[in-house]
């Protein structure tokens, strides 16, 4: 067993705290489908799907109506709420890209782990003794994790080192494995040679082919379907994997958020262009995506939301940008459903940094053009990042497994209880969860 004083800074907890979860550790498979909405499966049949292993924890495990989500419903914030338990503006993650208005960083994500600013699921796992392991997971580049193949890549900012989304850095060859390939296909064989040679008591991994196909060609689309269809096949195997290495595994799936079917993009880097919030390079005009030259306010877009950053906070830049956004909001073509202030969306617990937030209606989201039309089509497309309290983002939540209660609704519950529920099943604890965990067992 690893020593208690490894991951103390990160766990935030003492040697005495641990002591309490000395006993023979759970063990606890989280799959993350990225994008399911929890009708795909409670509602199955209405669609015409065939996903037999999905369908199965409705009967033989606990599951909830819907999860109410975070601010944005986005991958990487609402994958870190869920290791986390808390909202993006407190664990840091706020969207999935950097802000990045000049272009500086093309491509940054939230790659990296120190990111993060409270402790995680993997971070109290580790502290406890108990060996982890992820595969594709968002925001672990760098993590303390046993055995880790991290989505994203290196860092562009310089003013941090290089990491690895490997560790050890040889794990693919360790798993007989040859190039990595972008699939859920791949990705299983990773989960399941993980289980198989480390038996970890903790495997977090994200699939990530059913979001594509939505985004593509909107949710319940055929093509989206027949994804799924192939993600269940993918959840049985690392079920069996599993359970022959522990019958005693509990699995859980999750998602990050719902979808909606997209028919028109918003560009607000228009406005705010014609409206002198953006200076572009004079060069570069016929483009689409030109160079920006300068800005006093600039848009942070996350698909169904987007939000205005005003540079220094200056209290006149942001009353005109107000003004603005109140007039286009006003026509309802430029489909405009909210528009939040700073305030507002700190209650929310997003974007601590952005001035307003743009909420667009049903079929619009965000668009990056800098000229041509405010409003574009993009049909048959689909989105997510839109508020959390609109129904069509709710995402998934279902368990079952060892002592896990059978048939068990538990309605519609918050995203910020899935951390301290996947803590209470592995006996560690989240110090910085709000809320109380929901009950799964018998």
């Amino acid at each position: 067993m690893k020593t208690c004083m490894r991951s103390l800074a990160l766990a935030g907890l003492s040697c005495v705290a641990l002591s309490a979860f000395a006993q023979k550790p759970e063990s606890l498979v989280v799959i993350s489908i990225d994008g399911m909405k929890p009708e795909y499966v409670t509602h199955a049949e209405e669609h015409g799907l065939r996903i037999p292993e999905l369908r199965s924890f409705l009967k033989l495990g606990t599951y909830a109506d819907g999860v109410q989500g975070v601010v944005p419903t986005v991958t990487y914030p609402s994958h870190t709420t869920i290791v986390t338990g808390v909202w993006p503006a407190q664990h840091g993650v706020i969207n999935n890209t950097l802000f990045d208005p000049l272009d500086e960083h093309p491509g940054q994500w939230y790659w990296d782990f120190r990111d993060i600013k409270v402790p995680t699921l993997y971070t109290v796992a580790d502290a406890a003794g108990l060996k982890t392991a992820a595969v594709s997971w968002p925001v672990t580049v760098g993590a303390p994790i046993d055995y880790n193949i991290a989505e994203g890549m290196q860092s562009e900012r310089t003013d941090l080192p290089p990491d690895s989304p490997y560790h050890p850095s040889d794990i693919l060859s360790q798993l007989g494995l040859g190039t990595p390939e972008n699939t859920d296909d791949f990705r299983t064989q990773e989960a399941v040679g993980i289980l198989n040679k480390w038996k970890p008591s903790l495997l977090l991994v994200h699939l990530i082919g059913l979001d594509h196909q939505e985004h593509l060609h909107s949710p319940f689309s055929t093509e989206a379907d027949a994804e799924l269809e192939k993600i269940d096949a993918n959840v049985q195997a690392i079920d069996e994997a599993a359970h022959k290495v522990n019958p005693h595994t509990r699995i859980v799936i999750v998602s990050d958020h719902g979808f909606l079917p997209v028919e028109h993009h918003v560009n607000l880097n228009v406005a705010l262009v014609q409206n002198g919030f953006v200076t572009l390079a004079e060069s570069k005009k016929e483009h689409k995506h030109p160079k920006v030259e300068s800005w006093t306010a600039a848009m942070w877009g996350s698909g169904g939301v987007a939000t205005i950053v005003v540079k220094d906070n200056d209290p006149a830049i942001t009353a005109r940008v107000g003004a603005l956004l109140s007039k286009l909001k006003a026509d309802p073509a430029n489909g405009i459903a909210r528009v939040l202030t700073q305030e507002e969306i700190v209650q929310r617990g997003g974007f601590p940094n952005a001035a307003y937030l743009v909420d667009f209606a049903d079929t619009y989201s965000e668009g990056d053009n800098y000229y041509g039309p405010l409003v574009t089509g993009a049909p048959h497309t689909g989105t997510h990042g839109y508020l959390s309290d609109r129904a069509a983002l709710r995402s998934s939540f279902m368990v079952k497994g060892d002592e896990i209660a059978k048939g068990k609704d538990l309605g519609v519950i918050d995203m910020r209880q899935i951390a301290p529920t996947l803590a209470e099943l592995l006996g560690v604890k989240i110090p910085d969860a709000p809320l109380q965990p929901v009950s799964v067992t018998k």
